[in-house]
């Protein structure tokens, strides 16, 4: 059962311009039916698969159904063979249960007296939030409304479980004392502090929505303090790893201060982040319109090989550009892609067959024509052409035919080129 599920029983048939105009006691039955869901949906253990979903950390994870980041998300559907991400709806709804208490720390004023500063997921994951808007009716309103019709725009993924949408608030509350310990180990770790002390912070989350938040004072930090101005990023990696392992995905730096801040928190086995410069470059030769990679990404994932071996190729591609420079990996996407596109592309203006030729069924076009020809010759009406072609006998004929297609006939395109075939001739119905 899916969001979607959960929400068609919620809502029923509101949709569209409707929504935006539900009471707060409407909204607030809907957020209790959808908390049932999210509960049922957290002891509900995900199956386990050959290769699990990705996590992609970033925007992805709770911005994933708006349009800003559509190219994004087609890009990570054509790269990963399931995506797992945060639902929208649950932290619009969230009271922000299981969250620590405010880190606070303090800072020594000239006159020596300590002037204390607190921060933490508690003070910024309230904006926006359906707590955050009661006193704003027709304001939640419109931001539910919003959020459910960004989710409708993506049901065909999302009913086919490649992209899983889960709530991360059953996974805080229950794991909170987890989290917690976890944090008071991790503030304590030289190497961590190390690692953060010298990287790059403009790249690490502090909560789902913001990046590189500092909230400090210019004032020397009180010594016992000072491992807590690293707690927002550390209980972020470590929150982003419980929810990951919850739903059986494995999380996914979208930079290398992040990869950094993984790696040394776990182990060195944690090689690569998200290649999202190579993936655009790649989107940039295969994928004209972000919204074709959406709609033909179910289809692509029903012939599983074709669809592995399309993966490879992209791993492959990621592995031998991880260290180019902008226009070196252009260059190279460039190099690799470009042939196959216009290889796929011949093949699919090949066939001698014209309209009638069809990818699946082809022996049952022929054999149709056959059938045809051969009740014309019944009927005693038949043009020279037919007559030739069919010879003395139509069963004869059909067999011939077959002998022509197997030998003629374009081979069925196969393997990494079938996606991109999928894909150029969506883009052409599409044009």
């Amino acid at each position: 059962m899916t969001v979607l599920d959960a929400l068609d029983t919620a809502i029923g048939d509101r949709r569209g311009a409707d929504l935006y105009n539900l009471s707060l006691s409407e909204l607030d039955d809907i957020g209790e039916l959808l908390e049932e869901f999210w509960s049922s949906q957290y002891q509900t253990v995900p199956t386990s698969t050959p290769s699990r979903s990705a996590f992609v950390g970033g925007w992805m994870g709770p911005f994933f159904s708006e349009p800003m980041l559509r190219r994004d998300l087609a890009d990570a559907l054509l790269y990963y063979p399931k995506i797992m991400v945060l639902d929208p709806l649950a932290d619009f709804f969230s009271r922000g249960e299981g969250l620590p208490e405010l880190w606070s720390v303090g800072y020594v004023r000239p006159d020596r007296e300590i002037n204390r500063v607190a921060s933490g997921p508690a003070m910024w994951r309230n904006n926006g939030t359906y707590e955050s808007l009661r006193t704003d009716p027709e304001g939640a309103a419109r931001r539910f409304a919003s959020i459910v019709d960004n989710l409708y725009l993506l049901e065909q993924p999302i009913r086919a479980d490649v992209i899983d949408v889960r709530s991360q608030w059953p996974i805080i509350k229950a794991r909170s004392r987890q989290l917690e310990t976890a944090l008071r180990f991790d503030v304590r770790n030289a190497a961590l502090q190390d690692y953060l002390a010298a990287a790059d912070l403009s790249g690490l989350h502090v909560w789902d929505s913001i990046t590189g938040l500092q909230v400090s004072m210019d004032l020397p930090v009180v010594r016992r303090d000072a491992p807590m101005q690293a707690a927002p990023m550390l209980y972020y990696l470590a929150k982003t790893l419980a929810v990951a392992d919850a739903g059986d995905a494995q999380y996914v730096p979208t930079n290398e201060s992040s990869l950094g801040l993984l790696r040394t928190k776990y182990n060195d086995a944690v090689a690569r982040t998200h290649p999202a410069a190579m993936l655009r470059e790649v989107a940039r030769i295969a994928v004209p319109a972000a919204d074709v990679a959406l709609r033909e990404v179910v289809a692509i994932r029903q012939s599983s090989d074709n669809f592995e071996d399309w993966r490879l190729g992209l791993q492959a591609l990621h592995r031998a550009t991880v260290s180019d420079d902008a226009q070196t990996l252009r260059e190279r996407v460039e190099e690799t892609l470009l042939p196959k596109v216009h290889n796929v592309e011949r093949e699919l203006g090949s066939s001698s067959l014209g309209s009638s030729f069809r990818k699946a069924g082809a022996d049952v076009v022929i054999d149709g024509a056959v059938g045809a020809a051969t009740g014309a010759i019944a009927a005693g009406s038949v043009d020279p052409g037919a007559a030739a072609l069919l010879g003395v006998g139509g069963a004869a004929a059909a067999g011939a035919l077959r002998w022509l297609l197997r030998q003629y006939a374009p081979a069925p395109i196969e393997g990494d080129q079938a996606v991109l075939a999928t894909l150029i001739k969506a883009q052409q119905k599409a044009d």
